[in-house]
């Protein structure tokens, strides 16, 4: 597939004839995505493993106020079936951290897709619904793979305590999003 040779166009190149739905960019960052190695794409720099291994490091910066604006999508793993597609969109009040198994020998890679096409939908509509939203920011964090799902604000004073905002906002499956709406919505 020919692509205008831009990070964004072939992020897309990637995704679409690996059959995977196009993850959401909002439109001002596409600019300024840039391919930090093979299959991940990011506007900072950012190691694809460590999205990989959900690494609680990423949300603690943001718990903690210390990061600024970014998206990052990647695919890693490792073995033959420990493989995912990691998503990080931080975004003025919103900020998604995202995994969804994909690529491993054992993996319905059809049905994974499918998951993640709905998801990033999800994504789509938080990051409009945070467009238009004043307030402190609301972390949404989902793996399926990892068993993690939980939504709440960023904490005030500013607590980059990622087990804690866990356990205080766990939520079950995919309620994380549900749970993101109805924070950006008020």
């Amino acid at each position: 597939m020919r692509t205008d040779g831009s990070p964004y166009a072939e992020m897309v190149a990637a995704f679409t004839s690996s059959r995977l739905p196009v993850p959401p960019i909002p439109a001002p960052m596409r600019t300024q995505l840039r391919a930090v190695r093979e299959w991940c794409w990011a506007t900072r720099d950012i190691d694809a493993f460590a999205m990989y291994l959900f690494e609680g490091d990423f949300p603690a910066d943001v718990l903690a106020g210390r990061v600024p604006d970014y998206v990052a999508v990647s695919h890693a793993g490792h073995g033959v079936n420990s493989y995912a597609v990691n998503y990080h969109l931080v975004c003025g009040p919103l900020a998604v951290f995202m995994q969804v198994g994909w690529g491993g020998v054992y993996t319905d890679n059809a049905a994974a897709a499918r998951r993640l096409g709905r998801l990033w939908k999800r994504c789509e509509t938080l990051h409009t619904a945070g467009a238009t939203t004043a307030g402190r920011r609301v972390v949404c964090l989902f793996s399926e793979l990892r068993g993690i799902s939980a939504c709440g604000p960023v904490p005030a004073p500013a607590d980059p305590d990622v087990h804690a905002f866990l356990s205080t906002n766990r939520t079950a499956g995919e309620d994380a999003f549900d749970v993101a709406e109805r924070l950006l919505s008020t």
